[in-house]
């Protein structure tokens, strides 16, 4: 399906008006779905939860950072409406436009982001590596961010659009909530997926650039496969700490999510065996070793004292909790965060002590180009 602005015009105008009203709102796609749900939260503002321990209960949007700080909090959109795809009404919309409840709270500024320069990207994917010799860790996710001037032109909701179209296998989001900030963004990992008696997760990790090849023709390193086998080893655990044992594992196979190749391993197991434990289970997959690494309170560590940028919600997780008695909740990848003239790009890569620094940074420069090769696409 493609989604064309002129078919979406009411759904643009709602996610216009949310932005500039400052407006709690979540829109999204799921992966190879045609409908899209929009959240809209404009009597009260977005909780922020203390734990995630209750999220089965409620019905609404998630959005969690990295590493939960005072600066950056997990919060939950609860909506006082929800629309699928284009049924807006005008009325509403209009009534949104002169709502001023949220208008009070400053939006975030782009003050003191500062593009990631080659030379400390580099610097710190070899402190990584020999850290990693000295058996501090096995692996670690070590991003960069960069700033770009947005086009006078550039709509929000247009560049939302161009993304489901762009990108139909991937998560597709836009959202707003004051103490988070714009985002939008195509993530391809799923964290939890819970739908018809199903949960569902993944580990994904390795990466090549995709060509016209057949997708299973695409072999991989020793160092890919050994940051798979990582990732992979990990959410194993993790469902045996949770007494989860009846699971099915496929893979890994070769998956295509925009212009890159993975590697995915693909885990399933009952609903019943979660027992209402969603938060659980997201507490204990959260940070995975494709965005932290592993062990994670160590990796952790070395993130925070080496990156000099704030991640924020970027390698964090987000999405819609119990709609239509479905929750899918993606980790927070091929993203970016909009400001009123700039835009912040982010983008990580998987390190061990197999990896070229010089290589590493190429391949954070080809995720990033997920969002550019959009922002790029002229209108129609």
């Amino acid at each position: 399906m493609a989604f064309e602005n002129s078919s979406y015009q009411s759904l643009g105008k709602l996610q216009t008006v949310c932005l500039k009203q400052n407006i709690p709102f979540a829109s999204y796609r799921l992966p190879l779905d045609n409908e899209i749900i929009t959240l809209v939260q404009h009597h009260s503002f977005p909780e922020k939860l203390s734990s995630t321990q209750d999220l089965d209960k409620k019905i609404g949007f998630v959005v969690a950072p990295f590493d939960e700080t005072a600066k950056h909090g997990t919060y939950f959109l609860k909506p006082d409406c929800v629309f699928f795809s284009d049924q807006i009404e005008a009325v509403y919309i209009q009534k949104l436009s002169e709502n001023n409840r949220f208008l009070s709270i400053e939006k975030l500024k782009e003050k003191d982001i500062q593009t990631t320069a080659p030379s400390e990207y580099i610097n710190n994917v070899n402190a990584a590596k020999t850290a990693m010799t000295e058996g501090r860790f096995h692996k670690v996710v070590l991003s960069k961010i960069r700033l770009e001037k947005l086009d006078d032109k550039f709509i929000a909701a247009d560049f939302f659009l161009k993304l489901c179209d762009k990108y139909p296998h991937a998560f597709v989001y836009m959202i707003q909530l004051p103490e988070v900030g714009s985002w939008i963004g195509a993530t391809p990992e799923p964290l939890v997926v819970i739908e018809n008696d199903c949960v569902k997760t993944v580990s994904l990790a390795g990466t090549q650039m995709s060509t016209d090849a057949e997708i299973e023709s695409y072999g991989w390193s020793n160092k890919e496969k050994e940051e798979q086998g990582i990732v992979t080893n990990f959410v194993e655990q993790t469902l045996k700490s949770l007494d989860i044992r009846n699971y099915d594992k496929t893979g890994p196979t070769n998956y295509q999510a925009a212009n890159l190749i993975h590697l995915k391993t693909a885990f399933e197991f009952p609903t019943a065996d979660l027992k209402n434990r969603l938060g659980d289970f997201l507490k204990a997959l959260h940070p995975t070793p494709s965005v932290g690494g592993l062990p994670k309170a160590e990796a952790r560590e070395f993130i925070l004292a080496n990156e000099k940028h704030d991640r924020s919600y970027y390698t964090g997780f987000l999405g819609p909790i119990n709609i239509e008695n479905k929750s899918h909740v993606f980790v927070n990848l091929r993203c970016l965060q909009l400001f009123e003239k700039q835009f912040v790009l982010y983008s990580g890569a998987g390190i061990t002590t197999s990896s070229v620094a010089e290589k590493e940074w190429e391949e954070t420069d080809n995720k990033m180009m997920t969002m550019m090769n959009v922002m790029k696409t002229p209108n129609p």
